[in-house]
């Protein structure tokens, strides 16, 4: 195999997990950083906190934390899900 060739055929295979778990841990923390902002913004995923510390309601504050914790489970079931469906066949472990 001539060395574009590997680069083009080999390569993107053997780099695509690494890859797929670099945009899994992104949409983690993206989901992680949307729920502060709504203190600078005034809006987003942080909001159910927000008020729920604002009005001492105990409840809302703990929904709001665990709807985020849900979403950011979520996207990362759908990140390791997209990492199974494309990982190459020769790399499969039995």
């Amino acid at each position: 195999m001539s060395p574009l060739l590997m680069l083009f055929r080999a390569e993107p295979p053997l780099a695509l997990p690494l890859i797929l778990a670099v945009l899994r841990t992104a949409l983690v923390l993206n989901v992680g950083t949307a729920t502060p902002a709504t203190f600078g913004v005034g809006g987003g995923l942080g909001g159910l906190g927000s008020s729920g510390i604002t009005n001492q309601r105990m409840p809302v504050l703990v929904l709001g934390s665990v709807l985020t914790v849900a979403m950011a489970r979520i996207m990362d079931w759908l990140g390791t899900l997209v990492g199974l469906l494309q990982r190459p066949r020769g790399l499969e472990v039995d």
